[in-house]
């Protein structure tokens, strides 16, 4: 199926490479309600903002040693999600006016920890090898209101949430498949069409015949009509779009595509532009530290 789809280039609006000492490892990225793109720096511990017509990224604040992840918008607000603290911060006018501690469960030690914003709290994934892992929606002073059990190890559930619409996406990076959870229901979506020079890999892993399963995906995110999915590739960007019903519609590639190694993208964002199209920004670590934006129209 996906052989037979042809390829669209992305249009480049810019590529912002500040250098090392502006940002080292830029983990997470989100467009807010107006179209303002946020970055978190995981090495760094900082917030960052880069406006649409802009081409410098603007300090917010820093966290320290909080690895921040990016976890949505609310209203006026930026909401960060600590990991190393499982702890929500929230920044208005980009700075951090409030502390919520997540209550929950943890694994003893090591493990993945997730969380996003969402219309009334927060929900959020941990998962870790030999713990039973869960996603808990999360009222706004960080209490359980309720958890789903998430079927799997830590390898299965490694992945961004993401909300939208009044479910949560739980993405699953080493598997084409997005897990959702609506009203205390979990279920999954099978991305019909995914192709992969790394599925072999896959495939033996899942045989027990090698030791580490291959990330076919870093992230994806949810636009009205569309997913957005970074496809892993060895040197460029590549980004399949499905229909929300999972069925491939459209691969997308950067102009002049060429084999490198040490490439690796982080994140994607989406914003719908006036006229139907889209603003990207793909946040790249390797093989140096910089925000890709690009343009689209179906």
């Amino acid at each position: 199926m996906a052989e037979g789809f042809p390829v669209d280039t992305l249009q480049v609006i810019d590529r912002i490479a500040p250098g090392m000492d502006s940002l080292s490892y830029p983990r997470s990225i989100g467009y807010d309600p107006e179209g303002q793109l946020w970055i978190t720096d995981t090495a760094r511990h900082v917030i960052l903002s880069l406006a649409q017509d802009a081409d410098t990224l603007v300090y917010r604040a820093t966290i320290p040693l909080s690895y921040p992840y990016l976890a949505g918008f609310r209203g006026e607000s930026v909401f960060v999600f600590s990991p190393a603290f499982h702890h929500i911060f929230e920044l208005v006018g980009g700075k951090v006016q409030r502390e919520i501690s997540l209550e929950g469960p943890l694994p003893e030690e090591g493990g993945l920890r997730y969380a996003t914003v969402t219309e009334f709290g927060f929900v959020v994934k941990v998962a870790a090898n030999e713990f039973d892992n869960y996603l808990a929606e999360v009222d706004n002073q960080g209490a359980i209101i309720r958890s789903v059990e998430l079927p799997g190890n830590e390898w299965r559930n490694a992945g961004l949430l993401r909300a939208y619409s009044g479910s949560v996406y739980s993405l699953a990076g080493y598997l084409p498949l997005i897990d959702s959870l609506r009203s205390g229901r979990l279920d999954s979506l099978a991305l019909i069409g995914f192709d992969s020079p790394m599925l072999p890999r896959t495939r033996q892993f899942q045989m027990g015949d090698t030791y580490e399963p291959p990330l076919l995906s870093a992230s994806g995110v949810r636009s009205k009509n569309h997913w957005f999915l970074l496809n892993m590739r060895p040197g460029w960007i590549q980004i399949d779009v499905y229909s929300i019903k999972g069925e491939l519609q459209y691969i997308l590639t950067e102009p002049n595509p060429g084999f490198n190694q040490e490439f690796f993208p982080t994140d994607i964002a989406v914003f719908e532009t006036e006229d139907g199209g889209f603003n990207i920004a793909v946040s790249i670590l390797k093989p140096a530290p910089r925000v890709d934006r690009y343009y689209w129209h179906p």
